[in-house]
């Protein structure tokens, strides 16, 4: 633990120094640097466990879920290889926005969406025929049935696709990154057809920033001076598990909310419906709550302990309320 990362003013300054450089375009983009940070095979095999999650959670097991819809995702990052699977399983078509043009490697991932297609079946593969161009080295995918747009935020102020559009919505840990997450959510309502639902996995932790304080100590920061210090990028938008239920409840005829991670911990698989005390908590955990809560901004202070330590969830919403 280094000095600065102690230090609550030198932690946040060493931030905004990363912001003000991005800003003068002095520094790239890391949004959604997962393949390019990665050996192909390590992309390849984290591919096939996203949408390994978004069928066990998302479609409650059942791949045939995804037959025929159009598919939304939200932050695909630096490669389409999410998107090439779920087509491979049967969607019908994939579209993918990102708030970011984010860095990446063209040979790089042409290895990837090799080694994804070479990896499906004869029956996948032939799904996948018409968006995939395979080469010697590697492979291209795109076309009418997979379409990728960038610098494209989805809490843009005017919805960014056209109402009604599609059947599934998905996301990992990007909807905590939206500047403004109510209305990107409700963009995302707005675009998703009457009978269609979302599976979004998020992540509430504090992005290694301030954690080697407390975990919950970003929450103690006054919002002019966070959004200070997270702008034109935001660590997070910091809300959490309750602003997720009520915009569920609002909008959607169902919902579940599988719990992924609480604080100080790895991740729980497979992922939870409740906390049990005693296997998924101790009492050190509630003891860390308890020792920030008195700090906690007034809109965190409010919050039971559960929803204070739980630090991730998978939300399925079904059936948009008319």
């Amino acid at each position: 633990m280094s000095f600065i990362d102690r230090s609550p003013i030198l932690a946040g300054l060493n931030y905004t120094k990363g912001q003000v450089l991005n800003r003068l375009k002095l520094r790239g983009h890391h949004s959604g640097a997962t393949g390019l940070s990665m050996p192909v095979e390590d992309a390849t095999n984290y591919a096939r466990r996203v949408v390994a999650d978004y069928v066990r959670y998302g479609a409650d097991g059942d791949p045939e879920r995804l037959n025929g819809k159009d598919v939304l995702e939200i932050g695909p990052g630096d490669n389409l290889g999410v998107a090439l699977l779920l087509l491979a399983k049967g969607a019908r078509t994939v579209t993918c926005i990102d708030g970011f043009a984010p860095n990446f490697d063209p040979n790089h991932n042409s290895q990837i969406y090799r080694a994804i297609y070479d990896g499906l079946n004869a029956a996948e593969q032939e799904r996948v025929r018409d968006v995939v161009t395979l080469r010697s080295d590697g492979a291209t995918v795109g076309g009418g049935r997979l379409i990728s747009r960038y610098d494209v935020p989805i809490d843009a102020v005017e919805p960014p696709l056209k109402a009604r559009s599609y059947d599934i919505i998905i996301s990992r840990a990007v909807l905590e990154h939206l500047g403004d997450l109510r209305r990107g959510w409700k963009n995302m309502v707005t675009c998703l057809r009457v009978n269609g639902e979302m599976w979004h996995k998020v992540d509430f932790r504090n992005h290694n920033l301030f954690g080697e304080i407390h975990p919950l100590y970003f929450l103690t920061v006054p919002d002019n001076l966070w959004n200070l210090i997270s702008s034109p990028d935001p660590t997070m938008n910091r809300l959490r598990r309750p602003t997720y239920r009520e915009l569920a409840a609002r909008d959607f005829l169902e919902s579940h909310h599988y719990l992924t991670h609480i604080i100080g911990e790895s991740e729980i698989a497979p992922h939870v419906d409740d906390l049990v005390p005693g296997t998924h908590y101790s009492q050190r955990h509630l003891d860390m709550v308890r020792a920030i809560r008195p700090r906690l901004l007034k809109d965190f202070s409010d919050y039971s302990d559960e929803d204070l330590l739980v630090t991730g969830v998978f939300l399925t919403v079904r059936g948009v309320r008319t």
